[in-house]
Parts: structure tokens; C-alpha cells; sequence
């Protein structure tokens, strides 16, 4: 019974960390190109003054 409940924990843990790191990266490239994005319109800005 105690092997059942640690491998149905395992398991658990397992598709939680399945569904929380693809979302952790999500949010992090979606973040990054937010950053990125700010900064490509400033340089725009500068080039359109040149």
C-alpha cells in the first residue's frame, strides 16, 4: 500500500511539472519579447530621427 501511495505522489508531481515548466517558459518568452519589443520600437524611432 505505501509503494502505491509514493508512486501515485510520483505521478503527481510528475504531471504537474509537465504542466507548470512549458507554462514557466511561456510566460518567460512572453515576457522577453514584451522587453524586446519596447526597445525594436525605440530603435525604430531613432533611425526614422536619422
Amino acid at each position: 500500500m505505501k509503494a502505491l501511495k509514493v508512486l501515485l505522489i510520483s505521478l503527481a508531481a510528475l504531471v504537474a511539472a509537465m504542466i507548470v515548466i512549458p507554462l514557466t517558459i511561456l510566460a518567460g518568452l512572453f515576457v522577453w519579447l514584451k522587453l524586446t519589443e519596447e526597445t525594436d520600437e525605440e530603435e525604430m524611432e531613432l533611425d526614422d530621427a536619422v
